[in-house]
């Protein structure tokens, strides 16, 4: 098929290198935390010392570089201020006791120290602790961190978190719990490494990055989140990334820009996937004489992490395949992937970017994303600047240009859906709300695959699909799509061949789908299983990208007529055009949304000052043609 003036709507992900968080924010959370000694293993600290080891910023002892409260500062870039109000409880039985239980059974002992507290202590203020508010990794209304420190037992022997779901005496809920053994077996002295470990999971909703299996190295030493002796690492770029915390520099695509970055410092870069935002690379700076950095393997260079948050298991997937890899890998800079073979599973001087490297689509390992679609990303020219800064060059090609606008369901028709449960019909899975979805439900005896048929209402060409399974946690649940096959008809009863299949991931974030561009009007998206043999099929929502095949026709005079400035724009946007006919004008998020139209004009000039910065699509539309013009909002 010929390419059309319509493929300039395609989508440009502009990742601008000024937008930063709010770093010195200091958002205060404050939470509870509860001593629990033994008849037989009385309290190893003074209150004094653990509310100083817990809330200090400057306190420091043998063994402890730096406090809980001063680590998380530190490591939010001073986004986050994280206090506890510190209380002791001694248990009724010896530690042997508790360590018999299952775990399950012996962290009631944490729930008996929280009624304690609220016997004890009449007039605590529980108003005045930090609740999960939403978009919080915890639930909505549950208090944000919650957290023991024993003197000898602890689940899983050192530490754990656990979604507890208890509500207390007095109203509280507490969703989710942590805690550990201050001095557990390889500590030095009171090293904090276990408690901050499992805050980050239980506050922030990090996940494991060492190999859960321990049949290989995870993330080692690279991160808090699997490292721990001799000292305490940073959480790493990735987590930075993720929650936006300090300076995310996201080069704009088609451009070629040179970096030079602090070691450990607020900034990192960081490099989406424009087809799945949440795939990316982080680039960060480390030097090994940094706190927390003592076992870097070399004394200046750059790590480069491969992140994919669609990834939520426990991290055991070293295959390094699409379908079983890391959440966040360690690109090594030998290609040897040591620590996902566990030759060496402390991570050496071969994973680190240095002088001389560099990362490419022809290097070893390369920038392709993890579907093995060619990135174009280069990482050139790296040099060491003196102990402290790495200065590197970063190339990102233009995004291709039939990457399309996504199409609006809004006049989608549903032909046929597998039987679904009351209230969870077939056009609940492109009603443009991910909290209703299409269920077909626990019990049904309808042989696979599970099939949604849809008119799209007119004929378009396409080339993406997207899914995003339910992710509701209370029934009807689950019944996520494992295997899927995709069909494209023009009338809706030759489907031919799918047009692609294959295995999604078992989780609620949107996955993506390419296939080659191909037309059609009626769309066949068909569950060939869920995950677990489970009967049930969910589908929150679907989506496509392309564009109406018809209106390419309107392209037919190649010259472009119209103009768009000054761009970037602030307040006022100009159409400039070579052409007296009169012209119509849309204006369209990079979703696909309309903001703003106008009719039948002849000069033009528009108000964007009502906008949100980004990147935005201007239809304009003669008799003849219609040309798509792209500006950015500051």
């Amino acid at each position: 098929m010929k390419k059309y003036y319509f493929h300039f709507f395609a989508l440009l992900l502009l990742l601008a290198n000024n937008s930063f968080a709010q770093t010195d924010a200091n958002a205060p959370i404050n939470g509870i935390t509860i001593y629990i000694d033994y008849p037989d293993a009385t309290a190893a600290v003074t209150a004094d010392q653990l509310d100083s080891l817990l809330n200090g910023i400057t306190y420091s002892e043998d063994g402890v570089e730096r406090t809980f409260r001063a680590y998380w500062q530190q490591q939010t870039r001073r986004n986050i201020d994280l206090t506890h109000d510190v209380f002791f409880y001694t248990a009724p039985e010896p530690v042997a006791y508790y360590e018999a239980l299952p775990w399950f059974e012996g962290i009631l002992l944490w729930q008996d120290a929280l009624e304690y507290v609220i016997a004890t202590y009449p007039d605590y203020n529980w108003d005045g602790l930090t609740l999960h508010e939403d978009g919080d990794p915890g639930p909505t209304g549950a208090l944000r961190s919650v957290m023991i420190i024993s003197s000898a037992w602890g689940p899983a022997g050192v530490g754990a978190a656990h979604g507890a779901n208890w509500t207390l005496s007095n109203g509280e809920y507490v969703g989710r719990i942590y805690g550990s053994v201050l001095q557990a077996p390889w500590d030095i002295d009171n090293n904090i490494f276990m408690t901050l470990h499992e805050a980050g999971h239980a506050v922030f909703g990090f996940p494991d990055t060492y190999d859960t299996e321990y049949d290989s190295g995870g993330n080692s030493f690279y991160t808090l989140m699997s490292g721990g002796k001799p000292d305490v690492e940073p959480i790493g770029g990735p987590f930075l990334v993720e929650y936006n915390w300090g300076h995310i520099l996201e080069p704009e695509a088609g451009t070629t820009t040179t970096f030079t970055l602090r070691a450990d410092s607020d900034s990192v870069i960081a490099i989406r996937n424009p087809h799945d935002p949440l795939e990316y690379f982080t680039l960060e700076a480390r030097n090994n004489s940094h706190i927390g950095n003592s076992l870097f393997p070399v004394p200046l260079g750059l790590l480069i992490w491969h992140s994919d948050s669609k990834v939520n298991t426990s991290n055991r997937q070293e295959d390094m395949t699409p379908l079983m890899h890391y959440r966040h890998s360690i690109e090594q800079a030998d290609g040897l992937f040591e620590l996902e073979g566990a030759l060496e599973p402390g991570g050496n001087a071969g994973d680190i970017y240095l002088a001389g490297d560099s990362f490419t689509p022809t290097s070893t390992p390369s920038t392709n994303w993890w579907s093995d679609e060619v990135s174009g990303i280069e990482i050139t020219a790296i040099e060491l600047i003196g102990a402290n800064h790495i200065q590197f060059t970063v190339t990102i090609p233009e995004i291709h240009t039939d990457h399309y606008p996504e199409i609006s369901p809004a006049d989608w028709t549903l032909i046929s859906a597998t039987p679904p449960q009351a209230g969870y019909e077939g056009e609940k899975a492109f009603d443009g709300n991910l909290e209703t979805y299409y269920h077909v439900p626990w019990g049904n005896t309808e042989p696979r695959s599970h099939d949604l048929i849809i008119d799209l209402n007119e004929d378009y060409t396409l080339n993406e699909f997207y899914y995003t399974a339910n992710d509701n946690r209370s029934p009807p649940w689950e019944g996520r799509i494992e295997n899927y096959e995709l069909y494209i008809s023009e009338d809706g009863i030759d489907w031919g061949a799918p047009i692609a299949a294959g295995t999604f991931f078992r989780t609620g974030i949107r996955q993506y789908i390419l296939f080659p561009e191909v037309s059609g009007r009626y769309l066949k998206f068909a569950a060939v299983n869920s995950f677990d043999d489970d009967v049930r099929t969910s589908v929150a929502e679907i989506n496509l990208r392309g564009y109406p095949t018809a209106e390419a026709t309107l392209a037919e005079e190649s010259q472009q007529t119209f103009n768009l400035y000054p761009n970037p724009a602030n307040d006022i946007l100009y159409i400039q055009s070579n052409s007296t006919e009169p012209f119509a004008f849309e204006v369209y998020t990079m979703s696909g949304e309309m903001v703003s139209s106008n009719q039948n004009l002849s000069k033009l000039t528009i108000d964007v000052s009502n906008l949100n910065s980004g990147v935005y699509f201007v239809k304009v539309s003669t008799a003849k043609k219609t040309e798509i013009l792209r500006f950015i909002k500051n």
